[in-house]
């Protein structure tokens, strides 16, 4: 199933370096305000908040560059790193997944659900999860003509969920004891997992404590992460341990903390080559890598992080957790990782300060060694690949205004531009993450307006020495103009074409935590991208002649006004569609002088709800919500 961009195609890829990624600054007042979070990020799965969505919607008219695989009310897909969730075997069949539960706020249901591509269609929406008992986090991975899933139950260890052959069939439940922590728990928590032939490879964190509870540690460190092995193809495992490198004497994390849960990825193996990437804000951000299937392991650090000694701490540079790793046909790593700020005011408690204006992906590779924080400054641009990209094109990131305490953008506790995936295929290089668009926003009904993230691509032709531009939004259609896209999960193989599954909503963050909005249906879709578009020129966008289009009052019961304000002289049409899709009606206006015209729209014959109103002139196109009250 082919993804035709809905986009005018430039004639070439244009390549940038990385000095050359062209950042509009975001407002000074507002670079260093700060929010609280835990130290280490984690899940926080039981949020009881049980409130009606005012924005449910009836299911979307199906894209033809897309598909639904399915939906869920249970929204949080995972803490900071992306899952491998999606595989495209070598049949051409696939298997997509995800964080599965429909019955909020408790969510006794959760799970992985799977949906598989049987090489002609995807099944029907998945009412389950594939596991005997409740769990989360799921990892997908092939098993000789079958496949595994690693998903953990927060009680005694990991769930392995197998069935063979792939796509039909029953699961079958066995389960991974964890060591024995200083609790006499041997639970795991956040896993992910790959397979390289007949071998699985496992890194998951020992058990958390609950708030208000004693520390539960593991050879002295809370959270510990822990490498577990099988070799023949999941039947037994090695027993779970701390590889080299990564123990309490070795590791600096604030007051032994140890990993936050995701903070850590697998790349694709190569062959006996295999090495995941471990770290979030308040740790050293490194390599762990074998070149022999995992017997012995080498670290490679990328970020020493700078603990302070007390508290209250100055703002320190660092990475926001959310990273992904890619092995090359050279046996060389490339990671991508969102940049981050924190602070704190104490250390006696389990809180600390981050800044969620900060904006960037970093690419790094082994060619570049160990960076210091210099290189992850608010100010500096040497190891960007991508930000959040001036769509109004006024050299600035426009914010909308929101109450104290609110942030204009989902919460997420990440970078602006952040959730990367990576995957290479000989020189190329494809990095796929999610940024927030400063021209999409939830106006209208919502009281707190918020700017939506969208899933985008971009691509090295040169084993990341340069790289295109960063503004192909990989989810520019109208049906998307008003929903959140996030989480979205590459399959590490391709042929002609990336496979993504994603995580869509019309609500800007989550209800599980962070935004803690309430509970609605999250729509998950599969997309399929043709390799040879990827990095293109999004022109329809980055040259669009709109500035601007203000819709005023709204909510509207009779006649609004709506300015739009070019910055050439255009023609100009305007449609009115109803969220179904479907055409309300249309008018064209002709030609349109540069600067601010205004014009009416008659709400007054259309029932209550909520309208797109798309403005195109030129090139360029641009969609706003009108709520009719």
């Amino acid at each position: 199933m082919k993804k035709v961009l809905l986009l005018m195609i430039a004639l070439c890829v244009s390549m940038a370096g990385f000095a050359q990624v062209k950042r509009a600054p975001i407002p000074a007042q507002l670079k260093n305000l700060k929010a609280t979070r835990s130290m280490h990020t984690t899940d926080n799965s039981m949020n009881l908040s049980n409130n009606a969505s005012p924005y449910v919607q009836p299911p979307m008219a199906k894209s033809v560059n897309e598909t639904q695989l399915g939906t869920t009310r249970y929204d949080l897909q995972t803490n900071q790193s992306v899952q491998n969730r999606i595989y495209l075997h070598p049949d051409g069949t696939i298997g997509a997944m995800w964080s599965f539960g429909q019955v909020d706020p408790n969510f006794a249901d959760r799970g992985g659900a799977l949906n598989y591509f049987d090489g002609s269609s995807w099944g029907a929406y998945p009412t389950a999860r594939i596991e005997g008992t409740r769990v989360g986090w799921p990892s997908y991975a092939p098993m000789g003509t079958g496949e595994l899933v690693c998903a953990h139950n927060s009680s005694t260890g990991l769930v392995i969920s197998r069935r063979d052959p792939k796509g039909t069939g029953a699961w079958t439940d066995t389960v991974i004891q964890g060591p024995l922590t200083s609790d006499n728990t041997t639970a795991l928590l956040w896993p992910r997992m790959i397979t390289s032939g007949n071998t699985v490879h496992i890194i998951a964190c020992t058990d958390q404590a609950l708030t208000g509870d004693p520390a539960i540690t593991y050879q002295g460190l809370e959270l510990a992460l822990v490498y577990i092995r099988s070799t023949d193809g999941g039947h037994t495992w090695d027993a779970p341990i701390i590889l080299p490198g990564m123990d309490s004497a070795s590791v600096v994390s604030q007051n032994n903390k140890g990993f936050g849960g995701d903070s850590y990825s697998w790349a694709a193996p190569k062959g006996d080559t295999i090495a995941f990437v471990v770290g979030d804000s308040w740790s050293d951000f490194f390599v762990m890598k074998s070149f022999d299937g995992g017997d012995t392991w080498t670290k490679i650090m990328i970020y020493d992080f700078p603990t302070p000694a007390t508290a209250p701490t100055t703002i320190i540079p660092s990475l926001d957790g959310s990273s992904a790793i890619a092995i090359d046909d050279m046996g060389k790593v490339h990671v991508v990782v969102g940049k981050m700020r924190v602070s704190d005011d104490t250390y006696t408690d389990d809180l600390t300060s981050y800044y969620p204006y900060t904006d960037g992906l970093i690419y790094w590779n082994e060619d570049i060694g160990q960076i210091d924080s210099n290189a992850l400054s608010y100010t500096s641009d040497s190891m960007l690949i991508a930000v959040m990209y001036d769509f109004s094109g006024n050299d600035t990131i426009d914010f909308p205004t929101v109450g104290s305490g609110q942030w204009p953008f989902g919460n997420y506790y990440l970078s602006l531009t952040s959730m990367p995936q990576i995957i290479i295929d000989g020189s190329d290089i494809y990095v796929t993450f999610s940024s927030v668009r400063e021209d999409k926003s939830s106006t209208g009904a919502n009281p707190n307006e918020q700017l939506y993230r969208h899933v985008f691509a971009m691509k090295s032709n040169d084993l990341g020495q340069t790289w295109s531009n960063y503004n192909d939004d990989l989810t520019q259609d109208v049906l998307h103009d008003f929903d959140e896209c996030v989480f979205a999960s590459l399959s590490y193989t391709s042929d002609n074409m990336l496979h993504i599954v994603y995580q869509a909503d019309e609500e800007p963050g989550l209800a599980v935590r962070g935004d803690e909005d309430p509970y609605t249906d999250n729509r998950i879709y599969y997309i399929g991208v043709e390799k040879a578009l990827v990095g293109v020129s999004n022109v329809g966008e980055a040259a669009s002649a709109i500035n601007n289009v203000k819709i005023y009052p709204n909510p509207v019961s009779e006649t609004a006004k709506i300015d739009i304000t070019l910055s050439s002289s255009q023609k100009v049409d305007m449609t009115i569609s109803n969220i179904m899709g479907q055409l309300v009606t249309s008018k064209s206006f002709g030609t349109i002088n540069a600067g601010t015209t205004t014009v009416s729209f008659d709400a007054s014959s259309l029932q209550s709800g909520i309208y797109f109103c798309t403005v195109n002139a030129g090139t360029g196109r641009t969609t706003s919500k009108i709520v009719v009250k």
